[in-house]
């Protein structure tokens, strides 16, 4: 197998990538540049990947905590709320529909 001679191909005939020419380029700048721009990239990416996941664990804890702390409140709101349209409805068979509008009108003590 013959090796080729880059010098006589013609510049169309040769394709190059983006990342060929890339790292071409990157050739050009001194060694320590290129450490500090790696170095830079990895730690933006490794910033970003933490950032992420400490996002993410901290809406989970405070969904998860919220619905622990406020559930049994929107519970029992519930229950009562049902409670007083049952005794609502009691009153309304048993006196009429003004017994009804009226015990919504004024709030009952017990």
């Amino acid at each position: 197998m013959s090796a080729i001679d880059w010098e006589h191909v013609p510049d169309e005939e040769l394709e190059e990538t983006l990342w060929e020419r890339f790292e071409g380029l990157s050739e050009m700048f001194p060694s320590f540049l290129q450490k500090f721009v790696t170095g830079t990239v990895d730690w933006t990416k490794w910033s970003a990947s933490t950032g992420f996941w400490l996002t993410r664990n901290a809406v989970w804890i405070a969904a998860t905590s919220s619905l622990i702390l406020f559930m049994p409140y929107i519970i029992e709101k519930e229950r009562s709320d049902l409670e007083k349209t049952q005794v609502a409805q009691q009153r309304q068979l048993l006196l009429g529909p003004a017994a009804a509008v009226q015990a919504a009108k004024s709030p009952q003590q017990h």
